[in-house]
């Protein structure tokens, strides 16, 4: 009885599915008491965990548009409440997946899916001369720092539940020798993606990783992936590796057409001084994540302006730049771009009358060419006659030529109207120009100098 109970228990605790969905965009962190800015610092704190989650790259928070983006992490969090981690306050924090898509599009940052491969970890830990394998119910300070590493990377993963199906199916002697037969056999009743063997010893560890379905770990026979790490932050540098991995496999950049952006249009750029100051001090804002040349025409200039944040936003912070007034266009934020084009006519439309022969002699069918059908019909009916007389000659050549006349002129297009969404002026600084030395001569030295000259 006892023993049916033991294999109920083990049964309702297998996943029915593989959990590899991950939570992507919801993060928890500690409020340091001691600074006065604890929670804004927690917020920042949140929005990086969500960043190398969403792009499995912790070298993502280097990006200077993710660095300026962190700095106003507030405008991402959609939820907010407080909760307790071990025993210190904490905020909750759940960021809005639509903005931080966006913000990785204009980072040109890739996007890992939040569809991941689920992960299964048989941990054999050695303490002495004793090994024993970490079950999913299995109370250890190595597995609490193996999911806490896993949960802050995204990875998922799934401990064996440790029923009699699994002590009987695989032995410790198996997992530390890397046996692929009983590793695939005693795997395959998990519904997961790939297979990791982690050894234990101490701080340090080795680890193994079968990136297949565990029926086919067998059947391919392929090495696997195998690394070591060793001190307090192995476990943390094992998972990080293998999250890099998967990342750099499965990760995409979305392109930047994607992200929100604006047309702007900015007046009396005069000099390419005017053009870096104007660049320089729109990317400073914090609205702006990027902004990319769409077109250049004598002193003007129209930028695409990639957002951050709402258009609205964006207007209040250019409105700070001293050099950068709104113009009032009275004719609307929109240009003539006119284009021209040679377009072929239609033959109703250019073709003369057409040439008919009536009795062997050229006419027009026009009636207003009659004068040359009266022509030939006053000469005789001659069948015989094959050569083309002077006058039909004539005729062709005039209707050639005014194919040629029409066909060769332009058509010019109506204007496009090429819209923006803002229009600014930029006003640069007065520079200081050398004055000439317009101090006056005093009056005694000119006399003086008269005097010697008389003298």
């Amino acid at each position: 009885m006892r023993y049916l109970a033991l294999l109920l228990v083990g049964w309702l605790s297998l996943p029915v599915y593989a959990l590899t969905q991950v939570d992507i965009y919801r993060a928890e962190v500690a409020i340091d008491g001691e600074q006065k800015d604890g929670e804004s610092l927690a917020r920042q704190q949140g929005m990086k965990d969500v960043i190398v989650r969403a792009t499995g790259s912790q070298s993502s928070l280097s990006n200077p548009v993710i660095e300026k983006a962190v700095g106003t992490s507030s405008r991402y969090i959609s939820q907010l409440s407080y909760g307790q981690v071990d025993g210190q306050n904490s905020l909750k924090m759940l960021f809005n997946s639509d903005q931080i898509r966006s913000l990785l599009t204009q980072a040109q940052l890739p996007f890992w899916s939040a569809n991941r491969a689920n992960i299964l970890v048989w941990l054999v830990e050695e303490h002495g001369y004793d090994r024993t394998i970490t079950w999913e119910h299995t109370e250890s300070p190595t597995v609490a720092t193996l999911r806490s590493a896993a949960e802050n990377r995204g990875l998922p993963i799934t401990m064996p539940v440790g029923d009699i199906d699994d002590v009987t199916g695989v032995s410790i002697s198996d997992l530390w020798g890397g046996f692929i037969d009983p590793i695939s056999q005693a795997s395959q009743r998990y519904p997961v993606d790939a297979v990791l063997v982690i050894r234990v010893q101490g701080d340090s560890i080795r680890w193994s990783l079968y990136d297949q379905s565990p029926s086919k770990i067998s059947e391919l026979q392929m090495s696997p992936r195998s690394g070591s790490a060793s001190g307090a932050n192995a476990m943390t540098a094992m998972v990080n590796g293998i999250a890099d991995y998967y990342a750099t496999k499965s990760a995409v950049i979305v392109s930047s057409e994607s992200s929100e952006s604006i047309d702007v249009k900015i007046l009396n750029v005069a000099s390419a001084r005017d053009f870096f100051n104007l660049e320089n001090a729109l990317t400073q804002l914090n609205s702006v994540a990027s902004t990319e040349i769409k077109r250049v025409q004598g002193n003007e200039v129209t930028l695409k302006v990639h957002l951050l944040a709402s258009q609205q936003a964006f207007e209040q912070e250019a409105s700070a730049i001293s050099q950068l007034m709104v113009f009032d266009d009275p004719l609307g934020a929109e240009d003539n771009v006119v284009h021209e084009s040679v377009s072929q006519p239609k033959a109703e439309d250019t073709l003369p009358a057409e040439v008919v022969s009536v009795d062997g002699a050229a006419t027009e069918a026009s009636t207003s060419d009659a004068t040359v059908s009266d022509v030939a019909a006053t000469e005789p009916a001659a069948s015989d006659v094959t050569e083309p007389s002077d006058l039909e000659n004539s005729v062709n050549k005039v209707a050639q030529e005014s194919v040629e006349a029409v066909t060769s002129q332009p058509v010019v297009t109506e204007p496009v109207k090429e819209t923006y969404d803002l229009i600014y002026e930029w006003r640069a600084l007065a520079r200081s120009i050398p004055q000439p030395d317009l101090t006056p001569v005093p009056q005694q030295a000119s006399e003086r100098e008269l005097g010697d000259n008389l003298g």
